[in-house]
């Protein structure tokens, strides 16, 4: 006879948790591809320099399957440059508001925002690369954008020029390419747009700016496993708010913070002599604590029971995995992130294989729902071999 784990059962204190997680570590590191890039490096270095930004307008690239394939996907963002320029030179550092990466959307229009770091301080006459290998971003599906948010004017109309460092395009002589510099405007007229659009008559050459990631998992093959118990009202047990309270397809039942619910995947393979799984859990809230768990069963035959403000999926023998700490909504945990032991080592997967179910619960403690502080993913399920 098996029942729902209780919350003591499942979140034990992270601390505690993290400290029993310190053995069986497997580090792997995949190569860095890139640099990814559409301008020309110019003999001299020749370069436009566009002084036209306020605070809180952008510029940046968008980044499609036909300079990062599809079969890359999902990969992690490993480092972020941009080419940062004065007229006259030696201006010193400056300090912008944001560096901010946004999933797919019809170009000129990036889709949701997948991560902002804040505060990129940037030297004039250099092309400035930020490592933020450590800040995970993860893209799970083909096709993102790449900007600068600036926090200070270096509209020429207002200051001078020649003091003013900016973004800056490669040379005017090779053009602009299509369909990938954009940039977003508060003033005269606000909103995104071509930056190789005949209404922005600077925009004669590309962004000077590039990006490098790694595959996750160094190119498992995609998403692998069974999604299953979604919260999305697909199911016959529904959300224990609902109506009203089912999230996206494919996602968990909605949280506090808006956008749909949490979602559960996992790359690599699934193998107990050759591990390379990584799961993936995504959409949640920002900075939520999270536990990632294994069951040997499906919940109420796979449609789950609600539990906290969402479905308890898993059932059966459950294994806690690891604790994380999600950036931006999402966490992982598997082979080659950061000291996690291999996910059949730590679920005692045994050496012949076996069909496993996974599932994330995350802290929610949000006025929402029930008054309850958690909620949970879909749930997963991974047939392993030997």
């Amino acid at each position: 006879m098996t029942h729902a784990p209780s919350l003591a059962s499942l979140f034990a204190p992270a601390a505690l948790f993290l400290c029993a997680l310190a053995t069986n570590v497997n580090a792997q590191t995949c190569p860095e591809v890139g640099p990814v890039q559409y301008y020309t490096n110019q003999p001299g270095g020749t370069y436009a320099t566009c002084n036209c930004f306020v605070p809180n307008e952008e510029a940046g690239q968008y980044f499609p399957t036909s300079v990062i394939p599809a079969a890359d996907y999902p990969i992690r963002i490993t480092k972020i440059a941009f080419g940062w320029y004065s007229q006259a030179g030696g201006q010193g550092a400056t300090i912008e508001d944001s560096i901010n990466i946004y999933a797919n959307g019809p170009f000129p229009n990036p889709g949701a925002l997948i991560m902002s770091l804040g505060a990129p301080q940037l030297t004039d006459g250099a092309l400035n690369e930020f490592d933020v290998t450590a800040n995970n971003i993860v893209v799970n599906t083909p096709g993102f954008y790449v900007t600068l948010r600036f926090f200070n004017t270096n509209d020429g109309s207002v200051v001078p020029p020649a003091t003013a460092p900016t973004m800056v395009s490669d040379s005017p002589i090779d053009g602009c390419t299509a369909n990938r510099n954009v940039v977003k405007t508060v003033s005269p007229f606000a909103g995104w747009f071509n930056f190789c659009a005949p209404i922005f008559p600077g925009g004669s050459g590309d962004w000077m700016m590039h990006v490098k990631y790694e595959k996750v998992n160094c190119g498992g093959g995609g998403f692998v496993g069974l999604g299953y118990c979604f919260g999305d009202g697909s199911g016959s047990v529904l959300c224990p708010c609902d109506p009203g309270q089912a999230g996206n397809i494919g996602e968990g039942c909605a949280h506090s913070a808006g956008g749909g619910g949490g979602k559960l995947q996992a790359t690599g393979i699934a193998s107990v002599s050759n591990d390379s799984l990584v799961l993936h859990a995504t959409n949640m809230p920002a900075t939520t604590a999270l536990l990632f768990f294994q069951g040997t069963l499906r919940q109420n035959s796979g449609n789950g029971s609600t539990f906290g403000d969402g479905l308890l999926c898993v059932s059966g023998v459950i294994t806690r995995l690891g604790v994380k700490f999600a950036s931006g909504g999402a966490a992982d945990y598997g082979a080659g992130v950061g000291a996690d032991p291999l996910i059949s080592v730590q679920g005692l997967v045994p050496v012949n294989g076996a069909v496993r179910r996974y599932q994330a619960w995350y802290r929610d403690a949000a006025a929402f729902c029930t008054p309850s502080t958690f909620n949970l993913t879909g749930g997963l399920e991974l047939t392993w071999v030997p």
